[in-house]
């Protein structure tokens, strides 16, 4: 991908990108309120639906963030990034965390090519953090190989970015970008859901935003069943400021608040407002 962009994927970029991305990965999830919400929802789906002792693949798996968690709840891991620094970071903080001993093996993977992985390896696996949105135009390809390493009936953890939850949450800023000549490119993005140009995304953050009548049609497309879906956070993400603190501080407030956007976030409605939607699948 160079300055004129395509929708095709290119591992090498996707690769290039996270890689200097490095630390802030790590930091991503605990940023802001609406980013903490985000992540303490995707914790939550991994302790309804992976249990110790499962076999899980953990794809995209980024820092670690949920490595640890996932570690936590006693699944032996196998973890793969397509990014060698995030590969390098991941083992580096699970090790901190003391949770290294639940880790089997980390690799320099890329999710559309699963194939050093046989069928029906893993108990359950994990695609979450945008990885079928990073995919581009091979989506089908990396949703299709997390299927093939699950066991029949097994569950498939997944993540992507959210197209209405990205205005929602970046419209200043879209209204900048529109009022100095990137209205087209905007309008394309609000069409397609593609994010290809740097136009949009200067820094090369490409990747495909879902909404959620896409991604469900998406699913069932791959003869899935949706076992759960829900937003990864909906009345936090334009309060950011008033929110500030409260889980520092305030731990009953905060589970307060967890409790709230978990019951929030399953509805429809609010499925499309979130930065993310998340979706626990399965395939018999």
């Amino acid at each position: 991908m160079g300055d004129d962009v395509s929708k095709l994927y290119d591992p090498r970029h996707i690769a290039e990108y996270f890689d200097s991305y490095g630390e802030r990965e790590w930091d991503r999830l605990v940023s802001t309120a609406y980013d903490r919400v985000n992540f303490e929802m995707h914790v939550r789906v991994l302790a309804r639906h992976v249990h110790a002792g499962d076999r899980v693949l953990e794809a995209g798996a980024g820092a670690g963030r949920f490595t640890i968690e996932l570690a936590r709840l006693g699944a032996s891991l196998t973890v793969a990034d397509i990014s060698p620094e995030q590969v390098r970071l991941n083992e580096a903080n699970t090790r901190a965390a003391g949770a290294a001993d639940g880790v089997e093996a980390w690799a320099v993977a890329d999710a559309c090519d699963l194939s050093r992985y046989p069928a029906g390896s893993f108990d359950a696996a994990i695609g979450f953090g945008g990885l079928l949105s990073y995919a581009l135009d091979r989506r089908d390809d990396a949703l299709e190989e997390l299927l093939r390493v699950t066991k029949p009936g097994g569950p498939v953890l997944l993540s992507v970015i959210a197209l209405l939850g990205g205005y929602r949450l970046f419209l200043p800023a879209v209204l900048a970008m529109a009022a100095k000549g990137a209205a087209e490119a905007l309008a394309t993005l609000r069409v397609t859901g593609d994010q290809v140009t740097r136009d949009v995304e200067p820094g090369g953050h490409f990747c495909h935003m879902f909404r959620w009548t896409e991604f469900e049609a998406f699913l069932h497309d791959h003869r899935c069943e949706v076992a759960e879906a829900r937003g990864a956070n909906f009345a936090s993400v334009q309060n950011a400021t008033a929110l500030e603190g409260v889980w520092e501080s305030a731990p009953e407030q905060w589970k307060y608040l967890l409790d709230l956007e978990e019951d929030f976030t399953a509805e429809p409605g609010a499925i499309d407002s979130a930065t993310h939607m998340i979706a626990v699948v399965r395939r018999d």
